[in-house]
């Protein structure tokens, strides 16, 4: 793979954030012993300086397919190597400081590829359609709940709606209680003597009675003997026009004798 030295140089050295940087012991390809170099690992490309503060790197790893091997030589201590599948590829060995710092190194230089940040980006993505599903379904499930709850609401509704109409527009009023016009309310009186009603007491406005307004007066209701008609003080008043006239006969003798005493 061809590389232009300049914008591999610029990448290395650009403001973006490293994944990791470090010191490391780099063992040389012709000279065997190890050196210490100042590395910097961005995305699949680790980059090594000769020093920390240098300009320019003076080599790049390019990570993809590579893998992350301990080194088991006693010599070599917090030693790892990197190689590649390809037969004349290189092998890269390194060394850490301590085993603190050569782990840290070889989990981060094991996810550089892209190969791996695929398989994460596979199983994220897997993670992320259970955890849709999951809402989904509770969203379903919530939705389902609710609409039942409805539905049995206007159930009770339409089941209790009749009563509640011929309640309101049937209902009589229960005993005792009273119904009240124009700001003066009627009721019942308690007294009520040989199944004749006295009357109904009135229950207006007291600033009415203090003014002298009096109730109008309530017809008498007489009681009625087997079904007639009849009144026990005037026989022969069945209908009206005999009472009238009977009424009529008091009245006009209630006059003479009022004329008479005069």
């Amino acid at each position: 793979m061809k590389l232009n030295e300049r914008s591999v140089a610029h990448y290395a050295t650009c403001n973006s954030p490293p994944d990791k940087t470090g010191f490391l012991f780099k063992k040389g390809e012709r000279n065997t012993a190890y050196h210490r170099r100042w590395f910097i690992l961005k995305g699949n490309m680790l980059f090594y300086f000769e020093e920390r503060e240098s300009r320019e790197p003076i080599g790049v790893i390019v990570l993809e397919g590579c893998t992350v091997e301990l080194c088991e030589s006693e010599s070599e201590e917090f030693a790892f190597a990197v190689k590649f599948d390809c037969v004349k590829a290189r092998v890269y060995k390194m060394a850490a400081e301590s085993q603190a710092a050569m782990e840290s190194w070889v989990k981060a230089l094991s996810r550089a590829s892209f190969d791996y940040m695929r398989l994460v980006v596979k199983e994220l993505e897997r993670q992320l359609e259970e955890v849709q599903g999951e809402r989904l379904l509770q969203a379903k499930n919530k939705a389902k709940k609710h609409l039942s709850q409805v539905q049995g609401a206007e159930a009770g509704l339409r089941t209790a709606a009749p009563s509640l109409q011929n309640a309101a527009i049937t209902g009589p009023l229960q005993e005792g209680q009273s119904s009240r016009e124009n700001g003066v309310s009627w009721s019942k009186n308690s007294g009520v003597a040989n199944g004749v009603s006295e009357g109904c007491a009135w229950e207006g406005d007291c600033s009415a009675r203090a003014e002298g307004v009096r109730p109008p007066p309530v017809p008498p209701r007489r009681k009625t003997n087997g079904g007639s008609l009849e009144s026990p003080v005037s026989p022969g008043t069945g209908c009206f026009s005999k009472l009238h006239d009977w009424y009529g006969k008091e009245v006009a003798e209630l006059r003479i004798e009022w004329l008479q005493s005069k």
